[in-house]
């Protein structure tokens, strides 16, 4: 698993890469805020905060295809919440496929679909234009709880650790014989996960000595200090109006 996963364009040269993480964090969260509250019949509304984050992307030099890669993983989630109510649901029905389905239920299947899509994208592209440690501070600068920046500064730093110590057990498995496709051996997968759970508490022991050792009390340093300049004010000036706008008059 590459460390890059998630902020593999964030070190590009761009007018979104350069603003503060503060005004962008402000203007995603927005952004979703807006997405989740609009009424999935509203197919307009939707259109234009696609279009809108499309160019965003463009500005920001990260390729849609990227980002479509990795918000697709939300689409099965979303949309087992929302299945049942295609046969669960009042109203008025109609025939699909020879099924009669629930035309509120359609609707809500399409709005969550759309909705976690747009609003994960979003995200990922505030992942995509800034860095993680950038993001931190912002996140800090906002007013977040320490410990919940700590939980994921400590998170993002040690979970390929982990996935990589997996990987390893997993070989070293292979290689004593085991099959990972035949169920009598399936128990073994519950023994590396113990193995696993032993060596990850042990190193968040060790790093935390470490971390204790070196002056950490309660809060992680940063590196540098962030700035607000006047394009960041610029950009909250110009973005929220008009995300409002688009979700009062449009809707």
């Amino acid at each position: 698993m590459e460390h890059a996963f998630l902020d593999r364009y964030s070190g590009l040269d761009s007018f979104v890469h350069r603003l503060d993480p503060r005004s962008k964090t402000v203007v995603a969260l927005f952004f979703v805020l807006l997405v989740v509250t609009t009424p999935p019949q509203n197919l307009l509304a939707f259109v234009i905060y696609a279009g809108l984050f499309a160019w965003a992307a463009a500005l920001a030099r990260v390729p849609l295809a990227f980002i479509a890669a990795r918000t697709a993983v939300v689409l099965p989630f979303s949309a087992l919440v929302a299945l049942p109510l295609l046969f669960l649901g009042g109203g008025e029905r109609t025939a699909v496929l020879g099924m009669s389905l629930s035309a509120k239920g359609l609707w809500t299947l399409a709005g969550a679909a759309t909705k976690s899509v747009l609003g994960v994208a979003a995200l990922m592209l505030l992942v995509s234009t800034t860095h993680f440690s950038s993001l931190l501070a912002g996140l800090r600068g906002l007013g977040a709880p320490t410990v919940f920046i700590d939980l994921l500064s400590l998170t993002y730093r040690y979970v390929f650790v982990l996935v990589g110590e997996a990987m390893r057990l997993r070989r070293a498995a292979i290689a004593r014989g085991y099959r990972p496709k035949w169920l009598p051996q399936a128990a073994i997968i519950g023994r590396m996960a113990g193995t696993l759970f032993v060596r990850s508490y042990e190193r968040a022991e060790r790093v935390y000595g470490a971390m204790l050792l070196r002056g950490y009390s309660g809060r992680m340093p940063t590196a540098r200090a962030l700035k607000f300049r006047t394009a960041n004010a610029l950009v909250l000036v110009a973005s929220l109006p008009a995300l409002a706008a688009v979700r009062i008059l449009v809707s």
